[in-house]
């Protein structure tokens, strides 16, 4: 064995009175202990802090690369002939505490990336170049990652490569990632590389923490928005606040600032930002963010957010204290499905010059096209370029939930939502700090949106001028817009006084218009926003495989075996989402290896063996696999290694003790966390593994009088049935016809049809059905709640 510090051999300077001790563990950084005495006076210097550590077999193996963390402390070893001896005990931490020793930037985190591309932007965000990152290629989904804040880098890269059921490694100065159990080494007690006197198996959990088999699985997640609605209320002149029929769902509270750049810092921070043509034309100065010029082609030079933002809810974006110079061509303030180019832009502000004066306008672009009249900028003065948009649907990529059952790895997970949005975008002129009134450039629909935004706060052709600041915040899911009498319906702009909005949703479920905003008198406002309820999901094994209830039923033990609690991680955001992780659980709890758990004692020479017999040689680390095969023990079983311990005492050749510990998903949790923890206001029984259609959210309301709100559905029903109109939700499936229960209002087998009103603030949820019996329903309603009076 080679020890080396600081490049210098210490290898003779190991005490053999203690092993040197290595501890990997699953996704967290590795531990190496170990005892040195150094000869007075010798050559060797007592070990510094922060110097790096090196232990290497005389084979080439390395076992550990790192730093070490702390001062060497002195231990008492006895007398020598020149007085005291003291040995050194040195603890070391491996190469990524490199990043865990930098200060990584808050993020709202990503969506839609890889694990690899996810580990790859937290070493991006750290600033340090210090670790390779070749390695961390591995292409698995992952479909939101939220970074937990104020963890250490090596925190959020484990929580990161459990999310795609994998492990990081840091060694020799590079990262690695791969996937639970890509590496497998075989043990098989017929060719002697399984030593049955090694090997332990261990309960997983006794009383309230048992992981006994579980057939059926209720999982439950977070708030989620549920009904889709629309409320109607009547102006009078005066009223500035109405109180809504519901409460609007807005999301963690983390999501409301998504960017926040006020461009003071001495240079650009590529911990956040990338341009695509390098520094050249890209500067941080005293009026902030300064563009000077660009190659002249589309999207060469482009100044980017660094992570991908999800098109769900209402999102504000704002450039503030935009200067441009004659001549300049590009486009600012966009939101671009995948690479930035001009015909990629869902919403942005194109940005071009008059030929021969060079004058500048700007006008909005849509869908990769000009959408609305030029507007022409003032010398001299500057602007804030706005952009709301609007999508209904929150989630708008699946979580992922992975686990390994009796057939192997499977995923669950992973769908995108299909959605249209509505886009408003606006400029506002500021003459020495004073804001004129902002001027509308477009408000209308943005077409069908993507799953995920690239942000850029400028994309240059020709760019000539600078940003003071640049701003993305989530707003929760309203949108409001009003029709004065006699005229057509606009947007209405929602947010702060400081975003020059009109009006603004409260969590406390109210509409407040800002004064001098107030509806005129006859001024119909509809507010749209989604309602809150608690994701719940719930699957159940009835008949495949033993842990099954028909199996467990065909040997007389009770069939049903229950498991509730939550999933933490990755969280789930929708009812969806704790279906998807129910299935996986109960794939997980019901499958023969699933609670498999244990240890088993080695030595790298034994390990040596299995190279020969098809394994994978004589090194274990955490992520890797065991498959324990056995006739005596009628064992045949693969499970995951979640740590290893290495002892060595200094012997030739090298002999390296190994103590494995094992477990598989449900035994102890691995890319799926939970919590037997069920949120109060989570209502169950779950349904078991529902039959949904699809919500009715392109109904639209043609028409409101004192006698019936006449809809298009804008859908074709369901075949042998149609849509459902009640005045309470989740109540549907209570009847089969109109008239046999109060909260039934009617059913229509077509489109286009009237709900009749009975009072000045109807309630009314529609949903799709289908001629089943018993029928299946949409999962979420479409609200309408009209508070408008029966009589003109």
């Amino acid at each position: 064995m080679k020890i080396a510090i600081a490049s210098s051999d210490y290898t003779a300077g190991l005490d053999a009175a203690r092993p040197l001790t290595i501890v990997r563990k699953l996704n967290e950084p590795s531990t190496c202990r170990l005892w040195l005495t150094l000869a007075a006076g010798g050559a060797l210097a007592v070990p510094q802090r922060n110097q790096s550590l090196a232990v290497t077999g005389d084979d080439g193996t390395v076992y550990f690369t790192g730093y070490l963390a702390v001062s060497p402390l002195p231990e008492y070893a006895g007398l020598g002939l020149a007085g005291p001896v003291y040995r050194l005990a040195l603890e070391a931490v491996s190469d990524e505490i490199l990043l865990d020793t930098q200060l990584l930037p808050p993020s709202a985190g990503t969506t839609g990336q890889t694990a690899g591309e996810i580990v790859q932007g937290l070493v991006t965000r750290t600033g340090s170049a210090a670790l390779r990152t070749t390695g961390l290629g591995l292409s698995v989904p992952v479909s939101q990652f939220v970074p937990e804040p104020g963890a250490k880098w090596s925190e959020l890269a484990g929580q990161a490569a459990a999310q795609g059921r994998a492990a990081y490694r840091a060694v020799s100065g590079a990262l690695t990632m791969a996937q639970v159990g890509t590496t497998v080494h075989a043990l098989n007690e017929a060719d002697g590389t399984l030593a049955l006197d090694g090997l332990t198996f261990t309960m997983t959990g006794t009383g309230a923490d048992a992981r006994a088999l579980a057939n059926d699985v209720t999982v439950c997640g977070a708030e989620e928005p549920v009904a889709y609605v629309t409320e109607y209320f009547l102006g009078d002149g005066v009223t500035l606040t109405f109180p809504l029929a519901e409460l609007p769902y807005f999301g963690p509270a983390a999501g409301e600032k998504i960017i926040w750049e006020q461009f003071q810092e001495p240079g650009i921070d590529l911990r956040y930002w990338s341009y695509g043509a390098g520094e050249l034309y890209y500067s941080i100065t005293s009026a902030g963010l300064t563009i000077d010029g660009g190659t002249g082609i589309d999207g060469a030079a482009a100044f980017t957010w660094l992570d991908a933002v999800e098109a769900g809810g209402t999102l504000l974006l704002e450039a503030v204290g935009v200067t441009l110079s004659p001549g300049s061509t590009g486009t600012l303030a966009g939101v671009f499905s995948g690479v930035v180019q001009t015909s990629n832009c869902r919403a942005g502000f194109q940005v071009t010059s008059a030929e021969g004066t060079g004058a500048v306008s700007i006008a909005p672009l849509v869908g990769g096209v000009v959408a609305g009249p030029a507007y022409a900028l003032t010398a001299g003065a500057q602007y804030t370029l706005r952009l709301r948009l609007h999508c209904p649907d929150v989630e708008r990529i699946d979580q992922w939930y992975r686990v390994v059952g009796d057939a192997g790895l499977v995923a669950y997970g992973g769908g995108g939502t299909v959605a249209t949005g509505l886009v408003q975008m606006e400029i506002e002129q500021f003459v020495d700090g004073v804001g004129s009134t902002p001027v509308v450039l477009y408000d209308g629909a943005a077409g069908y949106v993507p799953a995920t935004y690239t942000v850029a706060v400028a994309s240059s052709i020709n760019l000539i001028g600078s940003i003071r600041s640049f701003y993305l915040k989530g707003l929760g899911t309203g949108w409001v817009s009003s029709t004065v009498p006699g005229g057509t319906a606009k947007t209405r702009r929602i947010g702060t006084v400081a975003d020059a909005a009109e009006c603004h949703l409260t969590r406390t479920g109210s509409l407040t218009f800002y004064t001098g905003n107030a509806p005129v008198v006859g001024e119909i406002v509809a507010v749209n926003y989604r309602t809150i309820g608690r994701a719940v999901g719930r699957a159940v094994n009835a008949a495949d495989g033993p842990g099954s209830q028909a199996a467990l039923a065909a040997v007389g033990a009770p069939p049903t075996a229950v498991w509730i609690g939550t999933v933490t991680e990755p969280k789930g955001r929708s009812s969806l989402d704790c279906r998807n992780a129910a299935t996986a659980l109960v794939t997980a709890a019901s499958s023969v290896s699933a609670a498999w758990s244990g240890s088993y004692k080695t030595t790298n020479i034994a390990l040596a063996l299995t190279s020969e017999t098809g394994g994978s040689g004589s090194d274990v680390w955490p992520g890797d696999a065991l498959l324990l095969e056995s006739a005596s023990l009628d064992l045949s079983v693969q499970v995951a290694v979640r740590m290893v311990t290495l002892e060595y005492g200094a012997s030739s050749p090298d002999l390296v003790r190994y103590a494995i510990e094992f477990s598989n998903d449900w035994a102890n949790d691995l890319a799926i966390k939970t919590s037997r923890t069920v949120p109060a206001d989570a209502w169950l029984p779950a349904a078991i593994s529902p039959t949904y259609l699809a919500n009715p959210t392109a109904l639209v309301v043609t028409g409101i009088t004192a006698a019936a709100v006449s809809v298009a559905a804008n859908a074709v029903p369901p075949s042998g049935g149609g849509f459902e109109v009640r005045r309470r939700d989740f109540a549907f499936g209570l009847s089969t016809g109109a008239g046999t229960d109060v909260d039934l209002v009617m059913r229509s087998a077509v489109g286009n049809f009237d709900i009749p009103r009975a009072t000045e603030a109807d309630r009314f949820y529609v949903r799709m059905y289908d001629g089943n019996t018993p029928p299946n329903y949409s999962e979420f309603s479409v609200g309408l709640f009209v508070n408008l009076p029966l009589a003109s």
